[in-house]
């Protein structure tokens, strides 16, 4: 869905330089032309972004915003690699491969959810329990959050993904190789999910068995946050603002959502159930060092370097260089 030119900007040294300082007098306040980019895929954490948009909150803010709809996770994290955005929707996953694959240095902007129930393992119904998916083929989408569920998942059961026969394929290809018995489990999210259970599958495990481990973030380049951290502020201000409309009017926001989703407002409302919205006062302790963040970030990063995913290291802290200069002002602490 996007054109493309590399781009391979790092964050400096130079993040203390009087041009950061949001409250300097120096030439950090000027306007672009070029609107920001920003990748989603479906899921209901980032759709506030789309009543922002929707409601011209952007533009009331002063800022020109192009929302790129890809169909997965992955493919929001590959545009944002290869420089196509400024930024993206991503969990932690996509946030390490980023960092280790690209050589960007990607900064959290805010948190915007974690998965209560929403994420699951849906087994076929032939699977008596967790611990029967030893040994058997397992879809996963590569590069998502798929993996650090799976992960918590099997160690429940004193397995390992080593455990498990991993089969590599996009999300929306699930419903198809389920129904077709290629796989015996699916680690998904709505609405394939829902098309799993409707196919006679059952939930062996789910998100809301690790509450606030399963995070969604708004993410954006390091060097983007640099030079046009004015922006970055008022985006998360412009999302901030739609989430408060979503709760009070939740009807006309819900419509806007399933709309984005593609589904009815019922079945949106089912999937909310299963997520979190996490709110501007919450940020500071979820991202305290010691606090659920790092501690997901470390138990997953270590799955990922068990598997060879990764290859090296990171801190939260890597992820949070440019937070001091996205909080100015009060705008996501």
């Amino acid at each position: 869905m996007l054109p493309s030119l590399p781009r391979r900007r790092f964050l400096s040294a130079g993040l203390g330089s009087a041009c950061l300082l949001l409250g300097s007098s120096g030439g950090c306040s000027a306007s672009y032309e070029e609107p920001i980019k920003f990748a989603t895929n479906p899921w209901p954490g980032y759709d506030p972004l789309y009543v922002a948009r929707d409601k011209g909150y952007f533009r009331d803010a002063g800022i020109e915003v192009a929302l790129v709809d890809l169909t997965s996770i992955g493919a929001s994290r590959r545009a944002f690699e290869r420089g196509q955005v400024d930024g993206c929707g991503a969990t932690l996953v996509e946030i390490l491969l980023a960092a280790d694959q690209s050589g960007l240095r990607p900064q959290i902007a805010a948190v915007v959810d974690y998965s209560n129930g929403a994420d699951v393992l849906i087994a076929a119904g032939s699977v008596k329990s967790l611990a029967d998916l030893r040994g058997r083929r397992v879809a996963i989408e590569p590069g998502t959050l798929h993996i650090q569920l799976l992960a918590l998942a099997l160690d429940s059961v004193q397995l390992t993904v080593r455990d498990v026969a991993l089969v590599p394929m996009p999300q929306n290809a699930m419903p198809a190789a389920f129904a077709d018995g290629l796989v015996a489990g699916a680690v998904c999210f709505p609405p394939e999910s829902n098309r799993l259970l409707e196919k006679g599958g059952k939930v062996v495990f789910h998100s809301g068995q690790v509450p606030g481990q399963v995070v969604d973030t708004l993410v954006f380049d390091g060097g983007f946050v640099a030079r046009r951290g004015n922006e970055v502020q008022a985006f998360v201000g412009a999302y901030y603002r739609a989430m408060a409309f979503m709760e009070a009017n939740p009807d006309e926001a819900h419509a806007i959502m399933a709309r984005r989703e593609n589904m009815s407002v019922d079945e949106l409302r089912q999937t909310l159930a299963g997520l979190h919205y996490v709110s501007r006062k919450e940020q500071p302790e979820l991202l305290a060092p010691g606090g659920p963040v790092e501690r997901s970030l470390n138990q997953l990063q270590g799955a990922m370097m068990a598997l060879a995913q990764l290859r090296q290291s990171r801190t939260l802290k890597d992820f949070l260089i440019a937070r001091e200069l996205i909080a100015a002002n009060g705008i996501s602490a």
